[in-house]
């Protein structure tokens, strides 16, 4: 299994701050990444719909031959990994909003979530919730529209800042100072998080741990054995012209993408 891909897809581009991670984490490999472009974003959707495009793709994913799916969208990740672990014979492996590691590093014990509607309302979130919330105070941020600003390459503009600084002030009012980082499309926003809230609130993101529990996966098995570079794809179910310069400008390098019916 070793020259087979990695699958990685999210409902956009937001992804690509994983697959960043994994590609420097794990040269070697072969990526195959999908953004769900065209029905993009999971965050309003219901779980049935997130689940039937999440099973489209991972059957897309498995027909090339992947040897572990990332699915690098908290969303998604919240709705249908537990599901997808009991049906289908192949690693999955999440993502989830960064709260255990928040921990480490607030000091008031008050951290702030920012995440889409799905995955704040979603059990999985709740249940992990539960888990912390006897030694912290948990506020939770709602973000509708970022994730399309950041699916626009619109990382810079005055709409996308005015987003952030408001519901960046309903977390910085209840006096946090962690701020996790709870979908993967808002990691490329961080420069303007950044310029927004003080030095001292700490911004955690759990794009590289991703990458370091697919390391630990691919190591008991599936890891690829080539010396050379590992080949990299771009599918999207969206616009081609579109999503490929999107990526190109979150990546900051000319990308190819094709497209995934």
């Amino acid at each position: 299994m070793d020259d087979q891909p990695v699958g990685i897809f999210d409902s956009g581009v937001g992804g690509l701050s994983v697959l960043q991670h994994i590609h420097q984490l794990l040269p070697n490999e072969n990526l195959l990444y999908v953004a769900d472009s065209g029905h993009a974003p999971y965050g309003c959707r219901d779980e049935a719909y997130i689940e039937q495009r999440s099973r489209i793709i991972t059957e897309y994913l498995l027909a090339q031959g992947a040897k572990v799916i990332v699915i690098a969208c908290n969303t998604a990740t919240a709705s249908i990994i537990e599901t997808f672990r009991q049906q289908y014979g192949i690693p999955f492996i999440g993502v989830e909003p960064g709260i255990k590691p928040a921990i480490a590093f607030t000091k008031n014990n008050k951290i702030g979530v920012m995440a889409t509607s799905g995955t704040i309302s979603s059990e999985r979130y709740k249940d992990l919730s539960l888990r912390y919330t006897k030694s912290i105070s948990l506020y939770n941020q709602s973000c509708p529209g970022l994730a399309d600003q950041v699916e626009a390459g619109l990382l810079d503009t005055p709409e996308t800042f005015l987003l952030l600084e408001k519901y960046l002030s309903r977390l910085l009012s209840r006096q946090v100072d962690t701020i996790v980082l709870g979908c993967t499309h808002y990691s490329f926003l961080s420069v303007p998080i950044k310029a927004i809230i003080c030095d001292s609130i700490e911004l955690v993101d759990t794009s590289r741990a991703i990458a370091e529990q697919l390391l630990r996966v691919l190591a008991q098995e599936f890891m690829a054995k080539k010396s050379g570079a590992g080949n990299v794809q771009y599918l999207t179910t969206g616009s081609i012209e579109k999503t490929q310069v999107t990526m190109s400008r979150l990546l900051k390098r000319n990308v190819v993408v094709k497209r995934l019916v």
